[in-house]
């Protein structure tokens, strides 16, 4: 039944824009950017459409996808007017929803906004219920560029190192985040629960209501039922903090990518290396306070905890369909999916998972699979992975429905 996994609590309509270097470079030689405007620390936030392009050349020096909130978004459009793009959509729920649907696998999600392109593009098997009152468009423009662009500033290059991708938001009913009286219904029958997409409120009142709000709306779920908490780029870092006053009591699960285990600790990891992984790991768990911390990378994911061999199991089947995506974006199936899963695994991953030291640390590793592309998809790898783990939760739940927490 759809209703066993339910993944929220907003969707997004995303334009994604199809890499243009000579766009790209007319909007960087016209506002005449140089190099030392990318160093420092970056802000949440960009003013302008030469904020955004400072903000895509940052991304690529650093070599890290981010977001940002634009201030104009008359501004936002307009740099998306100078691509051209694919409408889809967005948001960790829904894509983590459309992930699994193409493997057959259904679900509900929560939305907060609803359109004409929402209703197209949703899948029939994949249903929804939604807080909001009225249609409304509010579109993320998502800059994806590839590994080895070299794009000429005003004292030098800048080149990307991997490919990655800039989201750029400006949208009300996200900074709400309104939750649906359905979500109690949806939640009766749960046996796995998605929670994300705080990241863009605004308003610690408000946000301490909706907390609240979805504390309660979750006791309506089975006492057994698994709840998941996929962290994010928060735009106000006031915001990430009430949140993780939440979490601890709400979430079983606190899944990160390796960007945000690095913001949270406030230092950059050696992700190779077994020592820096271990210590990493056992930081996370007693700072962020869930009984599970499961940590995504491009090169593996990490588990420690309580359940670490049953998310370390879900990890691998996450990695399998974020590499899947990474290859075939939206236009996978069984197939591309069991191609995949043949593949070798990651070396770096498959030398962590060996090493002894993160065992007797209590550090389980889901190797990556070694995957390559030359025009590899990079926007919702990490939402295909976290779909690809509640799957699994899913049906190990099923196999055993009258185990508790």
């Amino acid at each position: 039944m759809p209703g066993r996994i339910v993944l929220g609590l907003g969707g997004t309509v995303d334009y994604e824009l199809r890499w243009d270097l000579e766009a790209f470079q007319r909007l960087v030689d016209r506002h005449s950017i140089g190099r030392g405007e990318l160093d420092g620390p970056t802000a949440s936030t960009v003013l302008d459409e030469r904020g955004i392009v400072v903000a895509v050349l940052r991304s690529m020096q650093r070599g890290r996808g981010e977001e940002y909130f634009v201030e104009d978004k008359e501004a936002l459009l307009a740099f998306g007017g100078h691509f051209a793009h694919e409408v889809a959509l967005g948001g960790t729920c829904v894509r983590a929803a459309l992930a699994i649907d193409n493997l057959g696998r259904p679900s509900t999600v929560h939305l907060v906004s609803i359109s004409d392109e929402v209703r197209r593009l949703l899948p029939p098997s994949v249903r929804w219920v939604c807080s909001a009152q009225q249609d409304s468009l509010d579109p993320h423009v998502i800059v994806q560029y590839p590994r080895g662009v070299s794009v000429r500033v005003a004292d030098g290059a800048v080149t990307a190192s991997r490919p990655n991708r800039v989201i750029l938001v400006n949208d009300a009913p996200n900074e709400h985040l309104l939750l649906s009286p359905e979500l109690p219904r949806v939640l009766a029958s749960a046996r796995v629960v998605l929670i994300s997409g705080f990241n863009a409120m605004k308003s610690v009142p408000e946000l301490r209501l909706r907390m609240g709000e979805l504390a309660s709306a979750l006791r309506s779920a089975p006492s057994e039922a698994l709840v998941v908490y996929e962290d994010a780029g928060f735009h106000d870092d006031a915001m990430r903090e009430v949140v993780m006053e939440y979490v601890p009591g709400l979430a079983d699960v606190h899944s990160l990518n390796e960007d945000e285990a690095q913001h949270h600790l406030g230092r950059t990891v050696d992700l190779a290396c077994p020592q820096a992984v271990a210590e990493m790991m056992a930081q996370l768990h007693g700072l962020v306070g869930a009984p599970t911390v499961l940590v995504h990378t491009s090169r593996y994911a990490a588990v420690i905890g309580t359940r670490a061999r049953l998310l370390r199991d879900a990890a691998v089947r996450g990695c399998l369909l974020a590499s899947t995506r990474f290859l075939h974006g939206d236009h996978y199936g069984a197939e591309e999916h069991a191609a995949v899963a043949r593949a070798e695994r990651e070396e770096i991953g498959v030398r962590l998972r060996d090493e002894p030291r993160l065992r007797a640390a209590g550090v389980l590793i889901a190797p990556g699979f070694a995957v390559r592309s030359e025009n590899p998809t990079t926007i919702g790898l990490g939402d295909a992975f976290i779909g690809g783990v509640v799957a699994h939760l899913a049906e190990r739940m099923g196999e055993a429905d009258g185990e508790h927490r």
